[in-house]
């Protein structure tokens, strides 16, 4: 069990394959290891890395709060550990935010991002985010971890044939550290890098789902904002992409991937990326 002494805390990582590095980081209340069926893609081409945040898998929780800044230096550290001078993110939800708080503090370490059912800034804002943030710690406080992890689940995963998904999800969530969920919770209600789009000269694959919680259109609106940027929409696809959606997602990545890691090439200078319903 790999694990990165830092700060003081513990990070835990997966590693697995060679080559072009390509780091995956997961959504809230979820973990490295929910990756398994992008590792198992991506390993005959490339070096994967996939990590856990503060407080998730099996890194240590954290008693203080901290910001989307902090848990892209934690990632940042990591790579410097494994001594990664340049990479692929991979950015899922959660992980799509820290993905560009990453690029913003290590340019010259991001080669490129493919940002899944996320974006530069929280798509809900005022009462509403209120009343979820509301509801979700209320859940917690009553209710506890595993319930909350199966009330979202239920919404992640609602077909009779995903409930061992669903079950995973809330297995993952049961066993979560409280205080690590609530200022994970915080980090994303005070997150926005949306003033600082241009400012991201690199290739950026924005990936949503077609049933995502926010509106495709949500996305293609940020993505008109970044200088090299497309976006693909997976069908039949809820939030949790990666997992309800893999054979398609992981096509998007390798596509995406063949092309980028190639120095200078450019998403929309080349040939589109194939197999999605929307290009921008």
């Amino acid at each position: 069990m790999p694990l990165f002494q830092y700060q003081n805390r513990c990070l835990h990582y997966l590693q697995q394959g060679e080559g072009e590095a390509v780091l995956l980081l997961h959504g809230l209340g979820s973990c490295a290891e929910h990756w398994w069926l992008q590792m198992q893609a991506l390993s005959a081409d490339y070096q994967v890395i996939a990590a856990d945040f503060r407080g998730h898998g099996q890194s240590s929780p954290s008693a203080q709060p901290f910001t989307m800044q902090q848990l892209a230096a934690d990632m940042l550290a990591l790579l410097t550990h494994l001594e990664i001078k340049r990479c692929q993110v991979v950015g899922f939800s959660l992980g799509g935010m820290v993905a560009f708080e990453l690029a913003l503090l290590a340019p010259q370490c991001v080669q490129s991002l493919v940002i899944i059912n996320s974006g530069p800034y929280l798509a809900i804002q005022g009462w509403r985010l209120k009343l979820q943030l509301g509801f979700r710690l209320a859940v917690i406080r009553l209710l506890g971890m595993r319930k909350l992890g199966q009330i979202i689940g239920a919404k992640l995963f609602p077909d009779e044939e995903q409930k061992p998904l669903l079950e995973l999800f809330a297995q993952q969530m049961a066993s979560m550290d409280q205080a690590s969920y609530r200022h994970t919770l915080n980090a994303i209600a005070h997150f926005s890098v949306q003033s600082q789009l241009s400012h991201l000269q690199l290739p950026v694959l924005v990936i949503a789902a077609d049933q995502d919680y926010s509106p495709v259109a949500t996305k293609a609106a940020y993505v008109s904002l970044l200088p090299d940027a497309a976006l693909i929409v997976i069908p039949n696809s809820r939030h949790a992409t990666p997992l309800d959606q893999p054979e398609a997602l992981n096509q998007q990545l390798l596509t995406f991937l063949a092309k980028v890691v190639k120095p200078g090439l450019s998403v929309t200078d080349n040939t589109q990326v194939s197999g999605g319903d929307q290009h921008v």
